[in-house]
């Protein structure tokens, strides 16, 4: 299955401020902030299906490199990075990429997308 340029939910995330924080210190050698963000990989139903169950994605090391404001609300970002994922199931081990996203830190949810690094 051909995952790349394909958009992923996110269903959970950092608050605004871990968020800001991340960005803030993303080169620093001295202080690491570390943010998680749950990626389904897949429904095991339709969404809204009540016997649905989400197969969250396993991903380690999000860095953030880019953060911007997505609208006026001060809710909404666009955030790039780099990170460590497993874009399929079955397999653990994770490969480098880089993604962009739409998060949403009041909700906590978004998509993301996933392209190889180069």
């Amino acid at each position: 299955m051909n995952t790349e340029g394909k958009s992923f939910d996110v269903v959970n995330g950092p608050s605004k401020d871990r968020l800001i924080d991340a960005f803030k210190y993303a080169y620093s050698k001295q202080t690491q902030i570390s943010v998680k963000f749950s990626v389904v990989l897949s429904y095991t139903a339709p969404k809204d299906d009540p016997s649905c169950v989400r197969l969250i994605m396993l991903i380690d090391d999000f860095h953030i490199v880019s953060l911007q404001h997505e609208n006026g609300s001060g809710h909404s970002f666009i955030v790039e990075g780099y990170c460590q994922a497993s874009l399929h199931s079955g397999t653990t081990q994770l490969e480098p990429y880089d993604y962009n996203m739409y998060y949403n830190a009041k909700t906590r949810k978004g998509t993301i997308e996933f392209r190889a690094k180069a």
